[in-house]
């Protein structure tokens, strides 16, 4: 995660593709919880200078001295989105068992709708969290914007998804709009709350 798309010193999506091609099926459920393993150890490891160059000169009012709690921020949210996958996986004791990738996408998609939905809906959460104001706004919007390019980006990890031919669906995309906007509606209504009570 300290390149483009896994942990630093990990394997990489490509590897872990071209691995299992040579070797019994895994899940994409499987594979991105692999991939997300290594995080809760990565995020004690030593900041790297060509981490912490690539980040600060990626993001303006990042500082070389911000990064240790840009790690943490980066990795805390890692975590998180990795413990919603691993509820996701233990609401089925069936879904990992599969050994096809017809199988997998036939068994599994309205499992692979779960994460991204409720990946998508986490990022939301974070967006409306966000206060401009902060001391920490510029890191918090470099932490989130990493994070989200691993996970949503071309190369992310829900690219795997390709491998097994799964469709995001026009029906699929105005669920989770549905979803996302009665998260924003809901945030509006605490916030316009929160000034009637202060007597704004």
């Amino acid at each position: 995660m300290q390149d483009e798309t896994t942990l630093e010193g990990q394997l990489t999506v490509e590897d872990i593709i071209a691995e299992a091609n040579g070797a019994a099926y895994h899940t994409i459920l499987e594979v991105w919880r692999e991939v997300l393993k290594p995080a809760d150890a990565e995020r004690s490891k030593r900041i790297t200078p060509q981490w912490a160059t690539r980040v600060v000169g990626s993001f303006r009012g990042v500082t070389y001295a911000d990064m240790p709690a840009f790690r943490e921020l980066y990795f805390s949210k890692i975590l998180h989105l990795a413990s919603i996958l691993d509820d996701e996986i233990a609401s089925d004791d069936e879904c990992l068992k599969v050994i096809t990738p017809e199988e997998d996408v036939e068994r599994n998609t309205s499992h692979y709708l779960n994460v991204l939905f409720a990946w998508q809906m986490q990022f939301m959460q974070w967006e409306i969290e966000w206060d401009a104001e902060s001391p920490t706004a510029a890191i918090e919007v470099a932490a989130l914007a990493e994070v989200h390019k691993m996970f949503f980006d071309p190369q992310g990890i829900t690219a795997l998804l390709d491998q097994i031919n799964f469709q995001f669906t026009d029906t699929d995309r105005d669920t989770l709009g549905d979803l996302l906007a009665g998260l924003i509606e809901n945030a509006e209504g605490a916030e316009r709350l929160t000034e009637e009570g202060s007597g704004e």
